[in-house]
């Protein structure tokens, strides 16, 4: 028969070990291969300040961890407007991705508690980041500048959610490590974009007006050069055609005045071989005149002088 006192250290034996699996059992816990994970003694109070990583730890019994992704994380902020430069809403969407340091995570847990905590205010900086961004560039810029854009995005963000660059320590932001900034989607105003289309067409009726314009300038410079080598042409032909008439005239007249003279040396030598005197001249010079025309017939009037006979 079995003693009470064998009874009573087999059941002091049994709770032992039952303590000791639970003690065990809530001293052991397992982080994943993507965690970070700060341990947290719940009856001490106690945050320990060495982050661990994936894989079973011990600690004081009882205790917890305090857990954080050891990858990337992936935001996409909620779709919704930022405001330009020149005061025109925008429609955005933008995803971005962080990471907590396993460095950072003892003061980001005490700050902000827990992941969860810590997440949200990881994407109100993000939205300011945003809309700080936005506040520095025009509307037109949006269409034809989008790879600046999300570059000064991503550099807000890092400001944002690390803090100065010279600090390295995340106190001055939110002790997340900006990895990247993806600009999805970009939607200017209606009233906007129906601007532009009218300014396109504007500027392309100027232009087409301005091509027309040199056209119509060409052939007008055109026409102006034909007229110009067909005034010239005609000015030119005036020219020598005045030219031959003068040259002709000029022939005729010094062809007449050498007849002439040839006749008045020719009268001279009548003159003064006969002892003429002018009238005796005159004539002899009607006489020539009547002897060389036949049938001539002439009217005179009284008292005109028809024969300078005497004079002979």
């Amino acid at each position: 028969m079995i003693s009470h006192k064998k009874i009573a250290i087999g059941t002091f034996s049994i709770a032992v070990l039952v303590l000791i699996i639970i003690l065990l059992a809530t001293s052991l816990k397992r982080l994943t291969s993507i965690q970070y994970g700060l341990e947290y003694d719940r009856i001490a109070k106690f945050l320990d300040d060495a982050a661990k990583s994936g894989g079973l730890h011990i600690g004081p019994p009882g205790f917890k961890f305090v857990k954080f992704p050891s990858t990337f994380v992936l935001e996409d902020l909620p779709e919704g407007l930022c405001v330009s430069q020149d005061g025109l809403r925008i429609q955005i969407q933008i995803s971005f991705q962080y990471q907590i340091p396993q460095e950072w995570l003892y003061d980001a847990v005490v700050r902000y508690r827990n992941f969860e905590r810590w997440q949200q205010i990881v994407i109100a900086a993000g939205s300011s980041a945003v809309q700080h961004s936005c506040s520095k560039f025009i509307i037109s810029e949006f269409q034809n500048k989008r790879g600046i854009i999300q570059s000064q995005m991503e550099e807000a963000l890092r400001l944002k959610l690390e803090g100065s660059a010279d600090d390295n320590t995340g106190e001055g932001g939110v002790y997340a490590r900006a990895i990247s900034v993806q600009l999805r989607n970009i939607e200017v105003p209606p009233e906007y974009t129906s601007s532009v289309a009218q300014k396109q067409s504007a500027e392309e009726d100027i232009t087409l007006a301005i091509n027309q314009r040199s056209q119509e300038t060409t052939k007008a410079d055109t026409t102006f050069r034909e007229a110009k080598e067909e005034a010239k042409r005609i000015n030119d032909t005036a020219t020598n055609e005045a030219e031959v008439l003068l040259t002709e005239a000029r022939l005729k007249a010094e062809e007449a005045t050498f007849v002439y003279e040839r006749e008045a040396e020719v009268l001279l030598d009548v003159k003064n071989t006969l002892g003429l005197t002018n009238e005796g001249l005159l004539a002899y010079m009607s006489n020539e005149f009547y002897g060389n025309v036949k049938d001539l017939k002439v009217s005179l009037l009284e008292p005109v002088q028809s024969s300078w006979q005497v004079e002979l």
